[in-house]
């Protein structure tokens, strides 16, 4: 399929228990303590980024548990990594975070708090705590789609969750809350449609890295069938990391595990490269 001539737009490529409240500073107006931010990004729903973000946690909580972090984190204080489930308006088209990490099974007789609920009635999230494997969960729990929160109010989230660094699974992409991460992951699916249908999230990514946020870029789904050379004339990339296909019978036995695909070996040799 061909996929036309698009604009190339300068830019820089560089890459740079659970349930319970405690005790402390609330939430403030503005920011919380400085953390390390990293956003993954979609370009189109279906992408991948959700499981690239959802194993990228596990990756990076069981490197903070072991001190093997690279030098980018090593000064990040405290043992938790959070993650943040960045959703405007309720899109899991693909399904949800909570069940897509079995949160169920992993909370199983504790109580989930609900991010969601805090941020949009304005309550402090500092110090509000879902802990498993290492990693603070702000997460929509089922039957809060229709909660709503602005840009201002999810980046108030972001800046303020406790854990660091945080990795924000941003599935409304809004240029606010992009500007607002210290690098961005886009994934894409090189797939002609599924290209062209993510054209406008490409430009806002794009955007964001010309103000300066660094951006990995990162090709999912590769296979035999893929015209690298016409993908990469319509994403002008120097260097975009590639991930092979993974086999759909790993994608299910991870998620009928409760479990991300970070214990995957050629999975964490992608995510060694992406982070």
């Amino acid at each position: 399929m061909y996929l036309g001539h698009p604009q190339r737009i300068t830019r820089r490529l560089s890459r740079g228990g659970a349930g319970q409240t405690a005790g402390g500073p609330g939430q403030t107006a503005g920011r919380g303590p400085e953390k390390h931010k990293i956003g993954f990004v979609g370009a189109t729903p279906g992408a991948g980024a959700t499981t690239l973000a959802l194993a990228a946690a596990e990756y990076l909580a069981a490197a903070k548990k072991a001190r093997g972090l690279s030098p980018a984190f090593k000064k990040e204080a405290g043992r938790l990594i959070a993650y943040v489930e960045a959703d405007a308006g309720g899109h899991a088209a693909y399904g949800c975070p909570y069940d897509k990490i079995g949160a169920d099974r992993h909370f199983a007789g504790r109580a989930f708090l609900s991010f969601y609920r805090l941020a949009a009635a304005g309550k402090p999230v500092s110090g509000v705590f879902n802990i498993s494997g290492g990693i603070n969960w702000a997460l929509r729990v089922p039957g809060e789609q229709d909660i709503g929160l602005s840009a201002a109010g999810l980046i108030r989230l972001i800046d303020n969750i406790t854990g660091s660094p945080v990795l924000c699974d941003i599935t409304c992409p809004d240029k606010d809350i992009l500007a607002d991460m210290n690098r961005i992951v886009c994934v894409v699916d090189p797939l002609p449609s599924r290209l062209l249908a993510g054209a406008k999230t490409i430009e806002l990514v794009r955007a964001a890295e010309a103000g300066g946020v660094p951006v990995t870029w990162v090709l999912n789904k590769m296979n035999k069938g893929v015209n690298r050379r016409e993908v990469l004339r319509f994403l002008p990339v120097k260097t975009p990391v590639l991930l092979p296909a993974v086999p759909a019978e790993s994608l299910y036995a991870a998620e009928f595990a409760c479990r991300s695909l970070a214990s995957d070996p050629d999975f964490q040799k992608s995510l060694s490269e992406i982070l």
